[in-house]
Protein backbone atom coordinates (compact mmCIF):
# COMPACT_ATOMS: atom_id res chain seq x y z
CA UNK A 1 0.00 0.00 0.00
CA UNK A 2 1.39 3.06 -1.00
CA UNK A 3 2.00 6.36 1.81
CA UNK A 4 -0.65 8.35 0.11
CA UNK A 5 -2.93 5.84 0.54
CA UNK A 6 -2.32 5.32 3.48
CA UNK A 7 -2.41 8.31 4.80
CA UNK A 8 -5.88 9.07 3.09
CA UNK A 9 -6.97 6.35 5.21
CA UNK A 10 -5.97 7.76 8.99
CA UNK A 11 -8.89 9.15 11.11
CA UNK A 12 -6.78 11.81 12.73
CA UNK A 13 -3.88 13.72 11.69
CA UNK A 14 -1.71 14.21 14.82
CA UNK A 15 -2.40 17.78 14.51
CA UNK A 16 -6.33 16.93 14.68
CA UNK A 17 -5.27 14.76 17.60
CA UNK A 18 -2.98 17.74 19.28
CA UNK A 19 -6.03 20.20 18.32
CA UNK A 20 -8.84 17.52 20.28
CA UNK A 21 -6.55 17.09 23.13
CA UNK A 22 -5.93 21.14 24.02
CA UNK A 23 -9.84 21.18 23.44
CA UNK A 24 -10.60 17.94 25.95
CA UNK A 25 -8.43 19.86 28.62
CA UNK A 26 -10.48 22.70 28.14
CA UNK A 27 -13.51 21.52 28.95
CA UNK A 28 -12.18 19.46 31.72
CA UNK A 29 -10.44 22.26 33.43
CA UNK A 30 -13.38 25.01 32.60
CA UNK A 31 -15.84 22.05 35.17
CA UNK A 32 -12.83 22.72 37.43
CA UNK A 33 -12.28 26.09 37.35
CA UNK A 34 -15.65 28.11 36.45
CA UNK A 35 -17.73 26.09 39.60
CA UNK A 36 -20.30 29.08 39.62
CA UNK A 37 -22.76 28.48 42.57
CA UNK A 38 -25.97 29.67 41.47
CA UNK A 39 -27.04 25.86 42.20
CA UNK A 40 -29.16 25.13 38.91
CA UNK A 41 -28.71 22.22 37.07
CA UNK A 42 -26.72 21.99 33.57
CA UNK A 43 -25.17 25.85 33.48
CA UNK A 44 -21.92 24.38 33.11
CA UNK A 45 -23.15 23.54 29.88
CA UNK A 46 -23.04 27.17 28.69
CA UNK A 47 -19.29 27.08 28.79
CA UNK A 48 -19.26 22.75 28.33
CA UNK A 49 -21.17 22.79 24.87
CA UNK A 50 -19.60 26.00 23.33
CA UNK A 51 -16.57 24.59 23.65
CA UNK A 52 -17.52 20.83 22.60
CA UNK A 53 -18.94 22.73 20.03
CA UNK A 54 -15.67 24.73 18.62
CA UNK A 55 -13.81 21.69 19.01
CA UNK A 56 -16.10 19.36 16.59
CA UNK A 57 -16.52 21.98 14.53
CA UNK A 58 -12.70 22.81 14.24
CA UNK A 59 -11.92 19.44 13.47
CA UNK A 60 -14.19 18.64 10.97
CA UNK A 61 -13.85 14.63 11.00
CA UNK A 62 -16.10 11.94 11.65
CA UNK A 63 -15.57 10.45 15.39
CA UNK A 64 -13.78 13.64 16.36
CA UNK A 65 -16.82 14.86 19.11
CA UNK A 66 -16.93 11.54 20.32
CA UNK A 67 -13.11 11.78 20.75
CA UNK A 68 -12.97 14.91 21.93
CA UNK A 69 -15.97 13.68 24.91
CA UNK A 70 -13.55 10.52 26.02
CA UNK A 71 -10.45 12.60 26.39
CA UNK A 72 -12.23 14.75 28.27
CA UNK A 73 -14.22 12.19 30.21
CA UNK A 74 -11.00 10.78 30.91
CA UNK A 75 -9.44 14.10 32.29
CA UNK A 76 -12.26 15.18 34.23
CA UNK A 77 -11.93 11.74 36.25
CA UNK A 78 -8.62 12.48 37.29
CA UNK A 79 -8.95 16.48 37.49
CA UNK A 80 -12.46 17.45 38.58
CA UNK A 81 -13.74 14.35 39.61
CA UNK A 82 -17.72 13.75 40.81
CA UNK A 83 -20.13 11.20 42.36
CA UNK A 84 -20.03 8.74 39.64
CA UNK A 85 -16.40 8.18 40.53
CA UNK A 86 -14.37 6.25 37.21
CA UNK A 87 -17.80 6.23 35.51
CA UNK A 88 -17.56 10.11 34.90
CA UNK A 89 -16.33 9.65 31.42
CA UNK A 90 -19.56 8.30 30.26
CA UNK A 91 -21.35 11.89 31.14
CA UNK A 92 -18.44 13.59 28.82
CA UNK A 93 -19.14 11.18 26.23
CA UNK A 94 -22.48 11.31 25.42
CA UNK A 95 -21.99 14.96 24.24
CA UNK A 96 -19.48 14.15 22.23
CA UNK A 97 -21.16 11.84 20.40
CA UNK A 98 -24.26 13.58 19.74
CA UNK A 99 -22.46 16.97 18.12
CA UNK A 100 -20.63 13.83 15.88
CA UNK A 101 -24.13 13.06 15.03
CA UNK A 102 -25.39 16.39 14.91
CA UNK A 103 -22.67 17.04 12.58
CA UNK A 104 -22.88 14.30 10.25
CA UNK A 105 -26.69 14.90 10.14
CA UNK A 106 -26.30 18.90 9.05
CA UNK A 107 -23.31 18.15 6.64
CA UNK A 108 -20.90 19.59 8.91
CA UNK A 109 -22.91 22.90 8.89
CA UNK A 110 -21.82 23.54 13.11
CA UNK A 111 -21.21 27.10 12.72
CA UNK A 112 -25.21 27.60 11.89
CA UNK A 113 -26.71 28.82 14.67
CA UNK A 114 -30.18 26.97 14.87
CA UNK A 115 -27.69 23.19 14.75
CA UNK A 116 -25.31 24.94 17.10
CA UNK A 117 -28.93 25.88 19.93
CA UNK A 118 -30.42 22.19 18.79
CA UNK A 119 -27.09 20.04 18.93
CA UNK A 120 -25.74 22.04 22.36
CA UNK A 121 -29.29 21.45 23.97
CA UNK A 122 -29.47 17.73 22.92
CA UNK A 123 -26.02 17.26 24.19
CA UNK A 124 -26.18 19.02 27.49
CA UNK A 125 -29.89 16.85 27.96
CA UNK A 126 -27.68 13.83 26.77
CA UNK A 127 -24.94 14.49 29.64
CA UNK A 128 -28.36 14.36 32.09
CA UNK A 129 -29.28 11.06 30.47
CA UNK A 130 -26.35 9.84 30.89
CA UNK A 131 -25.68 11.01 34.63
CA UNK A 132 -29.07 9.61 35.20
CA UNK A 133 -28.31 6.34 34.41
CA UNK A 134 -24.79 5.82 35.84
CA UNK A 135 -26.21 6.79 39.04
CA UNK A 136 -29.41 5.13 39.02
CA UNK A 137 -26.86 1.91 38.11
CA UNK A 138 -24.66 2.90 40.87
CA UNK A 139 -27.39 3.38 43.62
CA UNK A 140 -25.99 7.19 44.17
CA UNK A 141 -28.64 9.21 45.22
CA UNK A 142 -29.96 11.83 42.44
CA UNK A 143 -30.61 15.32 43.86
CA UNK A 144 -32.10 16.15 40.69
CA UNK A 145 -35.09 13.62 40.90
CA UNK A 146 -36.45 15.62 43.73
CA UNK A 147 -36.02 19.07 41.99
CA UNK A 148 -37.87 17.31 39.25
CA UNK A 149 -36.63 15.62 36.50
CA UNK A 150 -38.50 18.16 34.77
CA UNK A 151 -37.22 21.43 35.84
CA UNK A 152 -33.72 19.51 35.89
CA UNK A 153 -34.03 18.57 32.00
CA UNK A 154 -35.14 22.19 31.09
CA UNK A 155 -32.42 24.14 32.41
CA UNK A 156 -30.00 21.02 31.13
CA UNK A 157 -31.88 22.08 27.56
CA UNK A 158 -31.65 25.85 28.05
CA UNK A 159 -27.94 26.12 29.20
CA UNK A 160 -26.73 23.63 26.32
CA UNK A 161 -28.49 26.21 23.98
CA UNK A 162 -26.83 29.13 24.78
CA UNK A 163 -23.78 26.69 24.98
CA UNK A 164 -24.58 26.07 21.17
CA UNK A 165 -25.25 29.19 19.99
CA UNK A 166 -22.38 31.08 22.16
CA UNK A 167 -20.25 27.99 20.15
CA UNK A 168 -21.30 29.17 16.51
CA UNK A 169 -20.68 32.18 17.76
CA UNK A 170 -16.96 31.56 17.95
CA UNK A 171 -16.68 29.31 15.05
CA UNK A 172 -18.08 31.85 12.97
CA UNK A 173 -15.55 34.63 14.15
CA UNK A 174 -12.65 32.05 13.42
CA UNK A 175 -14.18 31.76 9.87
CA UNK A 176 -14.39 35.19 9.54
CA UNK A 177 -10.64 35.92 10.72
CA UNK A 178 -9.84 33.53 7.93
CA UNK A 179 -7.68 31.68 11.28
CA UNK A 180 -5.57 28.28 9.46
CA UNK A 181 -7.73 25.29 11.09
CA UNK A 182 -6.80 21.99 10.24
CA UNK A 183 -7.54 20.69 6.85
CA UNK A 184 -8.85 24.43 5.38
CA UNK A 185 -6.18 24.61 3.09
CA UNK A 186 -6.75 21.06 1.66
CA UNK A 187 -10.72 21.56 0.83
CA UNK A 188 -9.86 24.82 -0.59
CA UNK A 189 -7.58 23.14 -3.34
CA UNK A 190 -10.72 20.69 -3.34
CA UNK A 191 -12.68 23.12 -4.55
CA UNK A 192 -10.37 24.67 -7.22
Amino acid sequence: MSGTRARSRQLFTTQDLVILALFAALIALSKAVFRIPIHVPGHSGIMWMAILLVGRGVVRKPWAGTMLGLVSGILAVAVVGGREGLLLWMKYLAPGAIMDLAALLSGERLSHPIVGILSGAVANAAKLVTSLIVSLALGIPTGYLALGLGLSATTHIVFGALGGWLGTLVLEALRRARAPLPGTYAREEKLR
